[in-house]
């Protein structure tokens, strides 16, 4: 007799016992006895290794990558921990000497857990607090709201001696002094653009580095920003709960790496100096000039004008410098652009001595071809025959080879040889120019390392005809030829492809860094020199336009260099700014026969102020080569 318990239904609505769904076909709900899909199983085991793929990616994410900062952020949270600003590196020139410093500051903090609980014990302490600090009652009440949630916050930076004093001897619970640092700028203006400064991590800092803690500060400008991983030291804390005093011993292990530099601060200094009293008296407020030694391209002196002084953004919470701070970014001179590699100008006739090697290269004028200019040229319009455009020159200047043209800057001879005009048929034509002018690396940037470098902008028919809707005219290469038009180029490349007319040919790198060293002294990086490419000119072109470019120190518009007691060679130049009258531009190297220096100096804005970039390269050079190389 079968048991109840394993007896089979014999109806289909009677209740289905779990035994029927291990039933053969023949059961009458076959459905119920189809297996389980094997994609069912697959989905669910990669929905496991999934998971469990993510879990130990997260994992390794947590402990292991964002391991350190995390751990940083627990201690915090698990103590009364307050971060110093991390020591930076220091900044030398090529003589060893600091252009920056850590200057010992000290900053009131308060531990807000160890404040008194009872109110009128806080007001108490809020008005001793006043008085120590000489701030106002309800400012400091206002500071304590805002801050009551953070553990430690910082009530006034940068105290002087007295109110450290006056605070120990007011003894306030949850009160603290500490031991700080804050960058000291010797040089001030002199620097500003070369060094940069610092500022405090703003949010976008935090949120793209996880390095930065609240109170750190970052690099702004210069060499401040460029180096900004180099620079930056190591964290330090102090836990109010295991050290009540607050002071931290600010070893050097925790201080940045040390960034030694090409920089000659002495040089830098008078530049600056040349350059300020040069502006002062031609009524003129912005320019900029960089000198590099042509031979390896290492930057002895940066300067850029208006400039500004990087010791105010130090202490910006002082109201004094907060509205300096605030003049300096409202200033329409734009006092924080570095317009030595961040500005694009029309290069004047400094470009011409280019252009004369492109043209001795192209065989279309050599050491005997002579122009007659007699003051400008004249072309017939293409659409009206009866119409003729003037191109005029500075004045009469006679008959002109390739060395008078550059010496005394003769535009007839040098539209002619753009454009072609007179004896000189066919001209270069925008086309070689472009070409040329590439191949010197013209509309690339130099590679300097300084933040906020632009590329230089070479025109070409091709460009005219997308952005401006019209045809290349001859007009637009004879303004090219004399450096004009839309040509732009930065001063740093100009400055460098005058180096390479006076080292034989090597466009060499900009190079303001020369190591990267610990606090040990260890060398951890080192920068060579570079050859960034070379101009394709022989040995003929380059000795001929050196000539011209020496001419034009002894016969030339760059006479007022012939009292320098070392032969210059140079060249200078003017450029029509519309709207914004002309700029001033010279570029020179020296000693003529054995290069070690080279210098491009711009003077923006100066309508009726002639000579002023050749003012400030006398004023420079009468120091350089007389007091200062006698000291050495």
């Amino acid at each position: 007799m079968i048991s109840e318990k394993y007896r089979i239904k014999r109806f289909e609505n009677e209740e289905i016992r779990p035994e029927e769904t291990l039933f053969d076909s023949l059961s009458l709900h076959p459905i119920l006895e189809l297996p389980i899909g094997r994609q069912v199983f697959n989905f669910f085991y990669i929905s496991v290794i999934l998971i469990i793929g993510f879990l130990f990616l997260k994992s390794f994410q947590l402990q292991i990558i964002d391991g350190e900062n995390y751990a940083l952020i627990a201690k915090k949270n698990s103590s009364l921990s307050y971060s110093l600003t991390p020591l930076r590196g220091i900044i030398f020139d090529r003589n060893g000497v600091p252009m920056v410093e850590n200057v010992p500051v000290f900053d009131v903090v308060v531990a807000n857990k160890q404040l008194p609980n009872s109110l009128v014990d806080k007001e108490l302490l809020i008005k001793r607090l006043s008085e120590s600090l000489e701030l106002g009652v309800s400012e400091l009440t206002n500071l304590f709201e805002e801050n009551k949630d953070i553990g430690v916050s910082v009530v006034a930076r940068d105290i002087s001696k007295e109110k450290i004093a006056s605070l120990k001897a007011a003894s306030l619970k949850g009160v603290y002094v500490v031991a700080n640092a804050r960058r000291n700028y010797p040089a001030g203006p002199a620097s500003a653009h070369l060094i940069g400064y610092t500022a405090q991590v703003s949010r976008d800092d935090l949120e793209k580095d996880p390095f930065f803690l609240i109170n750190d500060r970052v690099g702004r400008l210069g060499l401040e920003a460029q180096y900004e991983l180099e620079l930056r030291g190591e964290h330090r804390f102090i836990d109010f709960l295991n050290e009540e005093s607050g002071v931290d011993s600010g070893e050097d292990s925790y201080a940045g790496n040390v960034l030694m530099t090409y920089i000659d601060l002495p040089v830098q200094k008078k530049l600056y100096e040349s350059m300020v009293s040069v502006f002062a008296a031609g009524g003129v407020r912005r320019g900029a000039a960089i000198i590099q030694n042509p031979k390896n391209g290492e930057v002895l002196a940066l300067v850029s004008l208006p400039s500004f002084d990087s010791n105010i953004f130090e202490s910006s919470f002082l109201p004094d410098n907060s509205k300096k701070i605030e003049g300096i970014l409202k200033n329409t001179d734009r006092p924080l652009l570095n317009r030595a590699v961040s500005g694009r100008y029309s290069p004047g006739s400094t470009i011409k001595p280019f252009f004369a090697l492109a043209g001795l290269k192209e065989g279309i004028i050599d050491e005997s071809t002579i122009i007659f200019a007699d003051g400008g040229i004249s072309i017939r319009s293409d659409v009206d025959p009866n119409f003729f455009y003037t191109f005029r020159d500075w004045k009469v200047h006679g008959w002109t080879d390739i060395k008078k043209a550059i010496a005394d800057s003769v535009d007839v001879y040098f539209y002619a040889l753009g454009g072609g005009y007179g004896p000189i048929k066919e001209g270069l034509g925008i086309d070689r120019i472009e070409s040329y002018l590439k191949g010197a690396l013209a509309d690339q940037i130099t590679g300097i390392d300084l933040p906020g470098e632009i590329r230089g902008f070479v025109p070409s028919k091709k460009w005219k005809k997308e952005e401006k809707g019209e045809s290349w005219y001859i007009g637009d290469t004879y303004n090219i030829s004399i450096g004009q038009g839309d040509l732009g180029l930065t001063l740093a490349w100009i400055n460098g492809y005058i180096g390479a007319v006076a080292n034989g040919g090597h466009i060499m790198k900009p190079i303001i860094a020369s190591e990267v060293k610990n606090s040990n002294g260890e060398v951890k990086q080192k920068f060579e020199s570079e050859i960034k490419s070379e101009l394709p000119f022989g040995a003929y072109e380059i000795d001929l336009v050196r000539a011209g470019m020496r001419q034009t120190v002894t016969s030339g518009t760059a006479s007022l260099l012939r009292g320098i007691p070392i032969p210059l060679a140079a060249k200078t130049g003017t450029a029509q700014i519309s709207g914004r009258g002309l700029n001033s531009l010279l570029t020179v190297f020296g000693p003529f026969d054995n290069p070690e220096i080279s210098m491009t100096i711009l003077v923006e804005s100066i309508n009726e102020s002639q000579g002023l970039a050749i003012r400030v390269a006398n004023d420079f050079f009468s120091w350089y080569y007389g007091d200062y190389l006698s000291m050495q």
